[in-house]
């Protein structure tokens, strides 16, 4: 019994350190990406800022999530938000480059750039509507 329950101990500390590892890595590329030249990111992406805030979508072709949730998520926060918000589609699996730029560790993934280019979010794995608006600060 007391076996048992040591093992569970331990599993349970591995998985906080595993998940205490994640946000550490995650929250190192967020800094690292804030710290970004917004001319740079932009120049990577082949785009040019327009005042506006933008939601750049990294999927793929065979991403489930992609189609299913994001996909429907970046719809809903369009028709919300109208023409204030741009959203830059990027095929992953197509532009390998774009998305190691950005710190892309999974599809689908988002980053949020606000109105001068600077990134203010970034997200691995699906992010609700209302959860990009959040990052996105308007008004």
């Amino acid at each position: 019994m007391i076996e048992r329950l040591l093992i569970l101990g331990a599993l349970a500390l591995l998985i906080l350190a595993l998940v205490l590892g994640g946000r550490l890595v995650a929250g190192r590329r967020l800094a690292r990406l804030r710290t970004a030249d917004p001319d740079y990111l932009w120049a990577v992406l082949r785009a040019e800022p327009d005042g506006r805030p933008t939601v750049v979508s990294f999927s793929t072709p065979s991403c489930a999530a992609c189609k299913s949730a994001q996909g429907p998520a970046l719809v809903a926060l369009k028709a919300k938000l109208g023409g204030r918000l741009r959203v830059i589609l990027v095929d992953a699996s197509e532009r390998p480059e774009v998305a190691s730029t950005f710190g892309v560790l999974t599809v689908p993934a988002t980053v949020v750039l606000d109105s001068r280019g600077g990134v203010a979010a970034a997200n691995q794995g699906f992010a609700t509507a209302d959860e990009l608006a959040l990052q996105l600060r308007l008004p």
